[in-house]
């Protein structure tokens, strides 16, 4: 990909954040909240947005390293944490090329980002025994939520095969609950052997 292209997909990113076209970094999403417990160590918030996930780790005392494309979220979550009295650290960057080293991380969070050709490389950022947490749309008819482009949408049962060398801890399929609109989801919580 070009550099000019990629200035100017981050500068789309940009004009949605400003736009309100994503949540602020309020609360946490559901499934982190039920298995925070299994966080310790250093964790990546892997397209991160807003800092939503960032934030609640940082406020149990949780060393958090968010990863996102766009200024304009980066903004969002420093102010969010500067008013909050946190510390996150920030990476702008592409997450189709993760800029951590190998077994790097303890924790590696995901959310609603879907690029199948980096599995291995989130992966590889955890040590073994790490935790990573994995929730985004699934390929559902009928008027639910979700991104157009198919490329961005799982198969039932796909996201643990994205994984293998990962011990389940909790899958899960189905139907949610977001802002009044249905969205069909994978949630994956796996420890890496």
């Amino acid at each position: 990909m070009s550099e000019e292209k990629e200035v100017r997909e981050a500068a789309d990113w940009d004009e949605r954040y400003r736009k309100g076209f994503y949540d602020g970094p309020d609360g946490p999403h559901d499934l982190l909240v039920r298995y925070r417990h299994l966080f310790g160590g250093r964790v990546a918030d892997i397209a991160m947005g807003s800092g939503r996930d960032a934030l609640f780790l940082a406020s149990a005392g949780i060393a958090v390293t968010g990863l996102e494309r766009s200024w304009e979220g980066l903004r969002i979550a420093g102010q969010a944490a500067a008013a909050r009295g946190l510390s996150i650290a920030m990476v702008q960057g592409d997450a189709a090329r993760l800029p951590f080293r190998k077994d790097s991380f303890q924790g590696v969070i995901v959310f609603y980002f879907l690029l199948r050709e980096i599995a291995p490389d989130i992966a590889a950022v955890l040590d073994r025994g790490g935790i990573l947490m994995y929730e985004t749309f699934l390929k559902a008819g009928g008027d639910v939520d979700h991104p157009r482009n198919p490329a961005f949408l799982l198969d039932e049962g796909e996201l643990p095969a994205l994984f293998p060398g990962f011990d389940l801890i909790h899958y899960d399929e189905g139907l949610r609950e977001h802002k009044g609109r249905m969205r069909a989801t994978a949630q994956l919580v796996a420890r890496k052997r």
